[in-house]
């Protein structure tokens, strides 16, 4: 509905107007009247109306004078003026005023109605112009951020020569005057683009800096340091922002980055000191320089500690498999086998083991789950979890229930996978293959929705501080709170707290 205010100081006009025209079989309402211009400006703010059908000659503050007005306080707002002489000077004033029509105040309903219509035509014109441009420029801004990020891409992944790339850079305007830059490269949880690129915005905000996914979930984030670098104490004092997008504890920056020609150099480096963060599971994130040199990779044996394993899983010798077992994972750690080729070696003995136990496993599914979790030691035991599978039954799902009873009533505390697991008598990993399958969350995701659910019951029903809550319901420090709030909420406590007030 097209909303319309009607402003005349003779009553009998306003009443004519509003109701000899039937105006909501015209997709029209009227809101509002007014007996002087300057009511009639102080209602058109309130009530934002789409039309404002206004006599010349009122008390206090004339039709022109508040066509005026209106055209600096609401320049969407269109106005109709009536008047009992259309002369020169009307006419004059109303075009100077932005006046969308002139109607003489003798004319019949008919008329006046002919006149609105063809305003409401301008005005739906106008927002599907407003609307074609807006999307238009969406669009752009989306594929700008695209043809950028493809850029840096390949410049990164040395398909494209330097030379070339700050060719291209200079003619898309993209600023590359900084005399020193940083690099952060991050596995993150999932591919949901935008609001983990914008969270790594936010959150190095001070650094000037581009986002991007080059490829798979790993990010990029270039930032303008000039001179001073990022120090361990500004990436702690940030990284509660962006944990809850972080896989685990791969987070890796490298400082001091004069040159483009060694972009590529650095982002390869980086990639091998995410994987030495996988390994090192007691490190929160990493800095490193461009003195950090590629580590040496042999993992040619890794088929012989998969052999070994295998060969005692088919003598049905499980503490013999799990020693083996060990012995694999310990190899693989030592020699810091790349996640790639670890994850392709697990995939491998999942494969052959759910086999040896005719389990009836959906691989592919097993393998997600596999990806997304921060520790090997995890997906060790939940490979260990199959050395002598039973496969998930009525009799077991109980243990699910009570896995979720005993987060329900434990959420708030430090509660780990391991306290479930001992609290329902699983293996971890095993609880953890069974968790995944059965609610379709990792254990982790699942106790911060029942955290975060809590807290929304707080914010709603409760005067408590918003640190309060966060210590309620087992976050000890505000700003992970915070972070996995605006996460699994997609706004702010406060936010939250101020809709629920007014019943949205």
């Amino acid at each position: 509905m097209l909303k319309i205010l009607i402003a005349d100081d003779e009553p009998f006009i306003r009443q004519g107007i509003r109701t000899t025209i039937p105006w909501e079989k015209y997709g029209m309402e009227i809101v509002g009247e007014a007996s002087n211009g300057k009511s009639a400006l102080k209602l058109a703010i309130q009530l934002l109306p789409d039309i404002v059908i206004a006599d010349i000659s009122m008390p206090v503050m004339t039709g022109l004078e508040l066509a005026a007005q209106l055209g600096e306080l609401l320049p969407d707002t269109r106005v109709i003026i009536l008047t009992a002489h259309g002369t020169t000077d009307n006419y004059t004033g109303a075009f100077q005023s932005k006046v969308s029509r002139f109607v003489l105040k003798s004319a019949n309903s008919s008329i006046i109605l002919e006149n609105v219509l063809e305003v409401k035509k301008e005005i739906e014109k106008d927002r599907r112009q407003n609307q074609s441009y807006q999307q238009l420029s969406n669009i752009l801004s989306e594929n700008q951020h695209l043809i950028e990020s493809t850029l840096f891409s390949r410049l990164l992944r040395n398909r494209i020569t330097p030379e070339a790339f700050l060719e291209k850079a200079r003619k898309m305007e993209i600023p590359l005057m900084s005399s020193s830059y940083a690099m952060i490269l991050a596995k993150c949880l999932s591919r949901d683009d935008w609001q983990t690129i914008i969270a790594f915005q936010n959150a190095f905000s001070a650094y000037h800096p581009f986002s991007f996914f080059v490829e798979g979930n790993l990010l990029l984030v270039l930032l303008n340091i000039e001179q001073k670098g990022v120090t361990e104490q500004e990436l702690a004092r940030i990284l509660p922002e962006i944990k809850p997008y972080v896989l685990g504890n791969q987070l890796a920056c490298m400082n001091y980055i004069s040159e483009v020609d060694d972009f590529s150099i650095s982002y390869h480096s980086l990639c091998n000191r995410l994987n030495d963060c996988f390994w090192n599971t007691d490190w929160e994130y990493s800095i490193i320089t461009q003195a950090y040199t590629l580590p040496s990779k042999d993992g040619d044996d890794i088929l012989n500690y998969e052999k070994a394993v295998i060969s005692a899983a088919l003598c049905h010798n499980t503490p013999q498999a799990e020693h083996a077992l060990q012995h694999y994972y310990d190899y693989c750690k030592t020699h810091s086998l790349s996640q790639k080729d670890f994850w392709d070696s697990i995939k491998r003995l999942l494969l052959l083991l759910t086999s040896i136990n005719s389990s009836d496993t959906d691989l592919e599914f097993l393998m997600s789950s596999i990806y997304e979790m921060e520790c090997p030691q995890d997906i060790l035991e939940l490979v260990k979890s199959f050395l002598n599978s039973v496969p998930l039954t009525d009799s077991q799902k109980p243990q699910i229930t009570a896995a979720l009873n005993y987060i329900s009533e434990n959420y708030d505390k430090d509660l780990r996978l391991s306290d479930v697991s001992r609290r329902i008598f699983l293996s971890e990993g095993y609880l953890s293959r069974i968790f995944k399958a059965e609610t379709g969350y990792s254990f982790t995701e699942w106790l911060h929705h029942v955290r975060i659910e809590k807290a929304k019951e707080l914010i709603a029903h409760s005067d408590l501080k918003y640190y309060e809550i966060a210590e309620k319901v087992g976050y000890k420090d505000y700003k992970y709170f915070s972070a996995y709030f605006n996460k699994l909420c997609g706004c702010s406590a406060k936010e939250y707290k101020n809709r629920s007030q007014l019943g949205l």
